[in-house]
């Protein structure tokens, strides 16, 4: 699971407490109940087990968009597409200025490569003054512009996720990507070590970090970073390509 999925399944069983978990009432707690054992199993990477706890709490609680929201992004993650668009909708059809699920949507039409959609969500996000953290929807927006290789709109976008929120480690990330991309290994280097020092288990970060030091031949840095990113990530792709350049660097290790 991502840390950004993480982080949302951690919001929405937050909502799920405040919107009538408590209440004398025998479904609703027992959806709670179900709620919790699809986050674990969610994050545990059971997908299929815990999709299918989801949607038993969302039977018993068919009117907290929370838990539909908690379906959608693990449907997602299963690229389930059609199935995660339908419940983030019913979510949305449930309370419409619910600014997490419009992100979420947001994201499932860029990894369904339908643009348009997409950036209508994440604009509507970051018009809503009530949404804590516009940073978020604005990355999502230069992420759009970097998969079709249009990276000034995209420098654009991370910039203002950063100017938004000065802490915000993912934006400076995104940043690295670009100049990555444009070669301009320096300031590259700059904001992927600004990301980590925001974020320092950021597997992307501390990838990129390595392949940098790999690129200017000092071994030993380039092994530290890939350690680290085995470390935190290790059955991950990243972790599986770190892993396989550690031997290369370091037989035997």
């Amino acid at each position: 699971m991502t840390f950004r999925t993480r982080y949302q399944v951690l919001v929405a069983l937050s909502a799920l407490l405040t919107t009538g978990a408590f209440q004398n009432d025998e479904k609703v707690n027992t959806a709670l109940n179900m709620f919790n054992r699809a986050k674990h199993l969610h994050s545990e990477g059971r997908l299929s087990e815990a999709i299918a706890e989801y949607e038993a709490a969302a039977d018993l609680d068919p009117d907290n968009p929370w838990i539909f929201n908690a379906l959608g992004l693990a449907m997602t993650e299963a690229r389930d597409f059609k199935g995660a668009e339908k419940v983030f909708r019913q979510a949305l059809k449930l309370n419409a200025e619910l600014t997490d699920v419009h992100n979420n949507l947001g994201v499932l039409y860029s990894e369904m490569g339908q643009k348009e959609k997409a950036f209508e969500e994440f604009t509507t996000v970051v018009r809503n003054p009530s949404y804590p953290t516009p940073e978020k929807a604005l990355f999502n927006m230069g992420a759009l512009y970097f998969r079709d290789g249009n990276y000034e709109l995209a420098m654009m976008y991370y910039r203002r996720s950063v100017e938004r929120n000065p802490k915000f480690a993912m934006g400076y990330r995104g940043l690295g990507d670009v100049h990555l991309a444009l070669e301009e290994l320096d300031m590259a280097f700059d904001n992927f070590e600004q990301a980590l020092e925001l974020a320092p288990d950021d597997p992307p970060s501390l990838y990129e970090m390595a392949r940098l030091y790999d690129r200017r031949g000092d071994k030993e840095k380039a092994l530290e970073y890939y350690r680290r990113v085995v470390e935190v990530d290790r059955f991950s792709p990243l972790g599986k390509i770190s892993l396989e350049r550690l031997e290369v660097l370091n037989p035997g290790t």
